[in-house]
């Protein structure tokens, strides 16, 4: 698995200058660290599977933390969901692994699962701006693995877009 911090760096807190450059930039916080070694933790147990995987950034919000993955399309969703337990034991709280993509409707999609999107469209503000308006049915709304607003909240963060999520009532 490439990781962007060295892993003495990682297990020991004790940051090289390259590693704590990157944690100055602001590039990747203490979340990043925490989450890179409970992935080197479990790195033995799903060896095969994260071999061709590249870390790129992980998102807190509240009770769960979004792991955004490079290489992870191929592997099993049963075996993704083990990972994430195991991951769930290891920061005590709820994780979700995504895989990076650029595309909002990608990126929508794996993060509601199981439940299921209706829509994404893109509205254009008068004032240039953008914005993702995402749209829920309310009977896959129960579904979803996070409150709308911490989904929408994620979502933006991950994008660097302005999300919105509507739960649609028909």
């Amino acid at each position: 698995m490439k990781i962007p911090f060295c892993t003495f760096c990682v297990k020991t807190r004790v940051f090289c200058a390259r590693c704590q450059q990157l944690l100055d930039s602001q590039q990747y916080d203490m979340t990043d660290v925490d989450v890179i070694n409970a992935l080197l933790n479990i790195k033995q147990r799903f060896e095969e599977q994260l071999k061709n995987v590249e870390y790129v950034k992980a998102y807190d919000a509240g009770d769960t933390i979004v792991v955004v993955l490079r290489g992870i399309k191929s592997i099993p969703r049963s075996t993704i969901r083990d990972m994430e337990l195991a991951l769930e034991q290891q920061l005590g709280k709820r994780v979700r692994l995504v895989e990076k993509s650029s595309n909002i409707s990608e990126l929508a999609s794996q993060l509601a699962h199981p439940a299921r999107i209706l829509t994404v469209a893109i509205s254009w503000l008068p004032d240039g701006t953008s914005e993702a308006v995402v749209k829920i049915p309310k009977w896959e709304a129960r579904k979803l693995p996070l409150k709308p607003n911490e989904f929408a909240k994620i979502l933006s963060m991950i994008t660097g877009t302005n999300v919105r999520v509507e739960v649609a009532r028909y």
